[in-house]
């Protein structure tokens, strides 16, 4: 298998403030999405890492932590492996399209509508959960101070499920005409092919969500992989190109190296 290694200094952060990737990732276990951080003192350090960590006072209990500027190489190595697939292979690539708008595209649709209707039923939950720490308040049975860490801790979770929930409705809302949602990915695509380099603005027209898992393995076999998932078209499972790898190796800091799996989940 062919491999690559990042051997040049790391950039530094085109943006301190907000990295392109913020609100595109979610863990893959708990389904939450991944914060955005810079490491102190070594502020060219950017990466991502789980909202709901249990070590945060969450559930989740790995960090799925990833570095920005590996998961900058990984998608635009996949983005070109893509253009690569549709200038060489373009009635393949049109075949793949097609099933992806029929069968796959249902099958993604329903999942994403049942997480909706999951993010729905969670926020109803948080509401009864208000409700009862109230009560238990109210009754003695909870201190002032433990109410109130609760009640933040709840006030945070529905916030962020509001902002889920609306997104997700609007991606279910905009299902419902194929050939436009094909015909709007392809729009994105090419954009990208002329400008050949990877901007928020392409990023956020072509990618949905990347779902990030925890690494696993350890030394020469540490793996992490990602799943990507497009705007209007879901998971596309390319076949391998010769000139991008499948899967891609990086040193995501000095000496430690993790080999990054792109495709679909499982």
């Amino acid at each position: 298998m062919q491999k690559l290694r990042e051997g040049t200094k790391r950039r530094k952060p085109k943006n301190t403030e907000k990295n392109m990737f913020a609100g595109l990732l979610y863990c893959a276990d708990c389904g939450h999405k991944l914060h955005y951080n810079i490491n102190h003192p070594n502020s060219s350090i950017e990466y991502f890492n789980c909202s709901n960590y249990r070590g945060n006072r969450g559930t989740c209990n790995e960090t799925h932590y990833i570095r920005a500027d590996s998961l900058e190489q990984v998608v635009l190595l996949e983005l070109n492996r893509m253009v690569s697939y549709l200038k060489n292979h373009a009635e393949e690539f049109a075949e793949l399209l097609a099933r992806k708008t029929t069968k796959d595209y249902e099958r993604e649709s329903q999942n994403r509508r049942q997480h909706l209707q999951e993010l729905i039923a969670r926020n109803k939950e948080v509401d009864r959960l208000f409700e009862r720490i109230y009560e238990d308040n109210v009754a003695g049975k909870l201190t002032d101070e433990r109410f109130m860490k609760m009640s933040q801790r709840y006030d945070a979770e529905q916030q962020q499920l509001k902002k889920d929930i609306e997104e997700l409705q609007r991606q279910c809302d905009r299902e419902n005409d194929r050939a436009f949602c094909k015909e709007q990915f392809l729009k994105a695509v090419r954009k990208f092919m002329e400008m050949k380099t990877l901007t928020p603005t392409i990023l956020h027209e072509l990618v949905e969500r990347i779902d990030v898992y925890q690494t696993q393995g350890r030394g020469k076999n540490r793996t992490q992989r990602i799943v990507i998932h497009y705007n209007f078209i879901g998971v596309l499972d390319l076949p391998e190109v010769e000139e991008y790898p499948e899967n891609v190796v990086l040193d995501s800091r000095q000496g430690v190296a993790i080999e990054y799996l792109v495709g679909k989940a499982g």
